[in-house]
């Protein structure tokens, strides 16, 4: 599975049930008000960071952690740069 912003947050947690903790970890608030069933079905992960208004390095360490936790295919520009 490739993963890009783009990608709603529901496909990767139903294609990957293993990424719920990273999920969880960045964007919490959904889940501390009860949001997940709604929000991330319909947000894209550009969408749930725009939302949170997370840094830009946060994002780019979601998708780190996602690359190195999966083993996902993630597009070199979500990748910190080194």
């Amino acid at each position: 599975m490739r993963i890009t912003e783009e990608t709603k947050v529901f496909h990767l947690l139903e294609e990957c049930p293993e990424s719920e903790q990273i999920v969880k970890k960045y964007f919490g608030y959904f889940y501390e008000k009860k949001l997940e069933d709604i929000a991330l079905k319909r947000l894209s992960i550009r969408g749930a960071f725009n939302v949170l208004n997370l840094p830009k390095q946060q994002r780019e360490e979601f998708f780190k952690e996602l690359h190195e936790n999966l083993g996902l295919d993630v597009p070199k520009p979500n990748l910190e740069r080194e």
